[in-house]
């Protein structure tokens, strides 16, 4: 049976799947609360995040003995990396709950999770269309959509921490909450980047 030939861009959407996937639990996770299944959602997303992980050093390792890849070596690297890093960040999220101790979840944390999975929907799309750099005015409104999501994120953001240091008297819910916030904002920017990234990549190669 011959083997199935090696795809950067099936791998990148891969690694899309999976961003989406966690980012979907996490907005499960916050809409349905319960504390007590906090170690079995850490768990399930840590084990994607491995899953993601290892799709990349697969990435990695097969550019290294690719002779002529379809975009330039660099920009493999950095668009695989800059996927994972969604990976991480929503990964971070789910832990900050864990090792804080959360007990019950601010209102605008729901708000957040929404928001972080429309982005890697759109993310998902954007990655599926990048395989045919000619869908750019398509993949272009992608990337304007994921810019939107971020500014709103940071708005939101913005207004979560007012509101948390305006009404919240315990310093360590303060501290608590300052983090988790941080880690959520971190998303967005992470989605950011990877529009930013595929962005690139398709000006250099139109």
């Amino acid at each position: 049976m011959k083997k199935k030939e090696f795809n950067y861009y099936d791998e990148f959407i891969k690694n899309a799947d999976f961003a989406l996937e966690i980012s979907t639990i996490l907005k499960d996770y916050a809409n349905h609360f319960d504390v007590n299944k906090s170690k079995e959602v850490e768990d399930h997303v840590h084990k994607i995040e491995n899953e993601a992980d290892k799709n990349l050093h697969e990435i990695i390792n097969y550019l290294l003995k690719d002779f002529i890849p379809p975009i330039e070596r660099e920009d493999i690297i950095t668009l695989s990396h800059r996927i994972d890093d969604v990976i991480d960040c929503i990964d971070e999220v789910v832990i900050n709950l864990d090792i804080l101790n959360i007990k019950s979840l601010r209102i605008d944390f729901i708000e957040f999770s929404n928001l972080i999975n429309s982005c890697c929907i759109d993310l998902k799309k954007m990655i599926q269309n990048f395989k045919n750099i000619k869908e750019y005015e398509e993949t272009r409104k992608l990337i304007i959509s994921i810019n939107k999501i971020e500014e709103l994120g940071d708005k939101l953001y913005q207004q979560a921490i007012r509101n948390l240091y305006q009404s919240e008297k315990n310093p360590i819910e303060v501290s608590a909450w300052t983090i988790i916030y941080s880690s959520l904002e971190n998303c967005f920017d992470a989605c950011e980047s990877v529009a930013s990234c595929v962005e690139e990549i398709i000006l250099k190669n139109s």
